[in-house]
């Protein structure tokens, strides 16, 4: 498996088939780069212009933005899960969707626009996951204090930050990846891109900051 970073909460996670999942595909937001990047498969946690940009996505993707289970062609089995985009439960930004999805012998969570600690119910519902793709910059998500308490409840074998202010967004009310990370107390390894097999997780760093693919 090949997870690579697409800016904000956008990811390619490519199997060892070569199926491609974008997760929360970004259309036309502040001054990210547009990307012209194929998928087989493609989630949204929340229809707002930074996480539904399906029509950016090159091809026929099948697109999961529903709660539940989805088994897929490809053998990909992906589930939605409920949450909150804020801490009110849901007054204010509306419904989430945390998806966990099954690849390779592995579960990769990603968080969406999480905005609020998980509850006993979501957790259990969650389960064990090899790789958290979580948001850390606060204000529309949860903050580096809450990700952490997340992350030490949900135990990944490696967490992957993501949704902070980078130099596409410098306008936007989020901390930085800096501030984030002294936050959580981690100083993480850098790469371009994670790849992974199931046997080779307890070899990783626990935090792993993955740099954005350029166009």
């Amino acid at each position: 498996m090949i997870i690579r970073y697409q800016g904000h909460s956008f990811f390619t996670i490519t199997t060892k088939d070569g199926t491609v999942i974008a997760t929360d595909p970004y259309h036309d937001f502040y001054n990210y780069p547009q990307r012209n990047i194929h998928a087989d498969i493609c989630t949204v946690s929340h229809h707002h212009s930074d996480h539904d940009g399906v029509q950016s996505i090159a091809g026929t993707p099948l697109v999961i933005d529903t709660l539940g289970n989805h088994p897929t062609h490809s053998g990909v089995h992906i589930i939605g899960i409920p949450t909150k985009h804020d801490d009110e439960n849901g007054t204010l930004r509306g419904d989430n969707i945390f998806f966990v999805i099954e690849a390779d012998g592995m579960r990769i969570g990603h968080a969406g626009d999480l905005g609020h600690m998980l509850t006993s119910e979501q957790l259990k519902s969650i389960g064990a996951l090899d790789v958290l793709l979580l948001p850390v910059g606060g204000y529309y998500t949860i903050d580096a204090k809450v990700a952490n308490d997340v992350r030490n409840h949900l135990k990944p074998h490696i967490t992957i930050p993501m949704h902070y202010k980078t130099e596409y967004n410098p306008d936007m009310p989020i901390a930085s990846l800096a501030e984030c990370l002294s936050g959580m107390n981690e100083d993480p390894q850098h790469m371009p891109l994670l790849r992974i097999v199931r046997e080779d997780l307890k070899e990783r760093p626990n935090m792993i900051v993955l740099i954005p693919t350029l166009p």
